[in-house]
C-alpha cells in the first residue's frame, strides 16, 4: 500500500538531492531552493544541475542529472512549466526516487496541462517516482535537516507536529505560524496538484513516521474521497488528524477547482465524514496550529467542563463567550470550592467561574498556583485555563513557576493565556510550555485552542465506545 515509510524513506531521509535548474542569479527559484537547503543545514550531497554553468554556490555543477556520477535519491526541479516532462524523464531514467516539482500550469489550468501531468504521472508510476506536486512549494524534514522547497527560512526546529497542505500559500501561512511560536514540527509536504501522491498517501507516511503525533491538513478536495476517508479512519486511530477544509461556500468551492484541479464536493458530507472517521475539523486556519500545539503539549482529557481564573474580567469574559460558542461547557464549582477560594484569598471577592482574582493578584502571583491547585481538584473541573496580562508592564512577573508547580500536582490540562505585546517576548514561554502548559498570547487564540483540543479528545472518547 502506498504512503509506506519504506517507500517515502528517500523522499524524505534522501542521501542526496539535485537541484535542476540550479541558478547563480538570487531572482529565480533555482537560487532559492539551493539556498534553502543548504540554509538547513542538509548534510547530505548537493548536485546542482545547470547546462550553463560549471559550479553553482559553493558546488560543482552538471549539465544534466544523468552526468551526475552518483545516485540521487530526491530531484528538486526548478524549471518553468514547459522543461519540467523532460527533466522528470531524466529523473526516472536516473533512477531517482522523488521529486518536487515547484511549476504550476497544468491539470489546474486547461487540458494541454493536464495531458503534461499525467504524462509525468505515467512516466513516475512505472519507474517507481514518487511526485510531490507540481504546484507545490515542496517538502521539509527537520529530523533530516532537509529544506526541498523554495522557502529558505534557516535551521528547522524541530517538534512532532506535521503538515500536509494543497495550497503552498496556506503551506507557507502554517509554517509561519509554527515559527512565530517558537514551535518545532516534524514534516511538511506541499502536495500541490497531487500528480501520483495524494494526501490519503502521505497521511499513511506520518501514521509510521516515529517523530510525528499530531497531523495538520490544509484541504481543498480530492479525487477520491472515499479512500481519503477509509484512509484517514485507520489513521486517527493512532493519531490525532487536524484539519481545515475549504470550499464551504460557492465561490471558493469553484475558486478550489481552478487553484489545484481538486474536486471539493459538497461541504456538507465531508463534514459529516470527517467527525465519522474521528477527525477534528477546525473552523479557522490558524486553529490547526493552535489546536496541534494544546493535543502535543498537554495531558489527554478526561472530560470538557473549564474553569478560568484571572486577574481582570474582560479577556476572561470572552474566553468564556468563545468556549460556550464552541459547544464546551463551564464548570460549576462545588460549595467545598467556593469556600476553600475565599479562604486563600486575602480580600472579599464573588466566588464563581471565572475566578476573578482582582489586581490582588499583580501583588501575590502566588495565588494562582493556591487557587489553580483548588479548581483542579475540585471533580466538576476538567481544564483550566489561567489568565494573566503583563500588557506593557514588563516588570510584573508572570505566574509562571506557580502554573509549572500546579501542572505538575495533576494529570489535567492548564492552559495559560498570557496577553502581551509581540515585541514584549514572554521569556517564560518555552519553560511553561516545557513542563506541559500551552501558551497562547491573546485570549482568542487560547480558547479556540482549548476548545478544538478538548473537543478532539471528546471525539476520541466517543469513537471508543462505538468499538
Amino acid at each position: 500500500m502506498a504512503g509506506t515509510l519504506k517507500e517515502f524513506e528517500p523522499v524524505f531521509f534522501p542521501e542526496s538531492v539535485a537541484i535542476i535548474g540550479a541558478s547563480r542569479n538570487p531572482g529565480k527559484l533555482g537560487y532559492q531552493s539551493l539556498k534553502a537547503l543548504t540554509d538547513a543545514g542538509y548534510r547530505g550531497k548537493i548536485y546542482p544541475i545547470n547546462p550553463n554553468a560549471e559550479t553553482v554556490g559553493d558546488f560543482r555543477a552538471y549539465p544534466s542529472i544523468l552526468d551526475v556520477p552518483d545516485r540521487v535519491d530526491l530531484a528538486v526541479i526548478s524549471l518553468p512549466p514547459n522543461g519540467v516532462l523532460d527533466a522528470v524523464r531524466e529523473c526516472a531514467e536516473k533512477g531517482v526516487k522523488g521529486v518536487v516539482i515547484f511549476a504550476s500550469g497544468f491539470k489546474e489550468l486547461d487540458e494541454q496541462g493536464a495531458q503534461a501531468e499525467r504524462e509525468m504521472a505515467r512516466i513516475c508510476n512505472e519507474a517507481g517516482v514518487k511526485i510531490i506536486g507540481p504546484n507545490t512549494i515542496g517538502l521539509m524534514n527537520a529530523y533530516a535537516d532537509l529544506n526541498a522547497s523554495f522557502a529558505p527560512i534557516g535551521k528547522l526546529l524541530r517538534g512532532d507536529i506535521s503538515i500536509v497542505s494543497q495550497s503552498g500559500g496556506m503551506g507557507t501561512t502554517l509554517l509561519s505560524y509554527i515559527l512565530e511560536d517558537g514551535l518545532g514540527f516534524s514534516k511538511y509536504v506541499g502536495v500541490g496538484n497531487r500528480a501520483n501522491v495524494e494526501i490519503a498517501d502521505m497521511l499513511l507516511y506520518l501514521r509510521e513516521d516515529p517523530t510525528t503525533r499530531v497531523i495538520c491538513v490544509f484541504m481543498e478536495g480530492v479525487d477520491n474521497a472515499r479512500r481519503f476517508l477509509q484512509v484517514t479512519k485507520e489513521v486517527a486511530r493512532e493519531k490525532a488528524v487536524l484539519i481545515y477544509k475549504v470550499g464551504k461556500t460557492r465561490v471558493s468551492n469553484r475558486a478550489a477547482f481552478s487553484h489545484t484541479g481538486s474536486l471539493a464536493g459538497s461541504y456538507h458530507l465531508y463534514r459529516a465524514a470527517f467527525a465519522q472517521a474521528g477527525l477534528l475539523e477546525v473552523m479557522e486556519p490558524s486553529e490547526l496550529v493552535d489546536a496541534a500545539k494544546a493535543i502535543s503539549i498537554l495531558p489527554p482529557a478526561g472530560g470538557d467542563r473549564v474553569a478560568v481564573v484571572t486577574h481582570t474580567a474582560g479577556p476572561s469574559l470572552v474566553i468564556t463567550e468563545i468556549l460556550e460558542r464552541y459547544g464546551i461547557e463551564m464548570s460549576t464549582l462545588s460549595e467545598e470550592t467556593k469556600e476553600r477560594i475565599l479562604e486563600a484569598v486575602p480580600i472579599k471577592i464573588n466566588v464563581q467561574n471565572p475566578v476573578d482574582l482582582t489586581g490582588v493578584a499583580y501583588v501575590y502571583s502566588e495565588l494562582y498556583g493556591v487557587v489553580g491547585r483548588i479548581l483542579l481538584e475540585d471533580e466538576n473541573v476538567d481544564a483550566l485555563v489561567a489568565v494573566y496580562t503583563p500588557s506593557f508592564q514588563r516588570e510584573i512577573p508572570l505566574p509562571a513557576k506557580e502554573l509549572i508547580e500546579i501542572t505538575k500536582a495533576t494529570n489535567k490540562p492548564v492552559v495559560a493565556a498570557l496577553i502581551s505585546p509581540n515585541i514584549f517576548p514572554i521569556e517564560e514561554k518555552a519553560e511553561l510550555e516545557k513542563n506541559g502548559v500551552a501558551v497562547y498570547r491573546n485570549p482568542e487564540r487560547a480558547a479556540k485552542a482549548t476548545a478544538n483540543y478538548l473537543k478532539y479528545w471528546k471525539l476520541k472518547r466517543t469513537l471508543q465506545t462505538r468499538k
